[in-house]
């Protein structure tokens, strides 16, 4: 339960961040202070499986955006 609820504050913190970086910045200010601690608890509260897809889903996009800014 605890990953699920960090998850939708961390997808929930990034939506207003995305709206509010515009207009006010102590609104996104306070949307990366929930979202970073988030990350860490949704992360140390995923179960093994969801982990490994992570971590393998950070080295993939990892790999492919060295590609590409190498290319450009």
């Amino acid at each position: 339960m605890w990953f699920v609820t960090s998850l939708l504050t961390v997808v929930g913190a990034a939506y207003f961040y995305e709206k509010s970086e515009k207009y006010s910045a102590e609104v996104a200010m306070l949307c990366v202070a929930i979202a970073v601690p988030g990350t860490v608890l949704t992360l140390i509260a995923a179960p093994w499986p969801i982990q490994l897809l992570l971590l393998l889903a950070v080295l993939f996009s990892y790999r492919f955006t060295k590609n590409n800014s190498l290319l450009s």
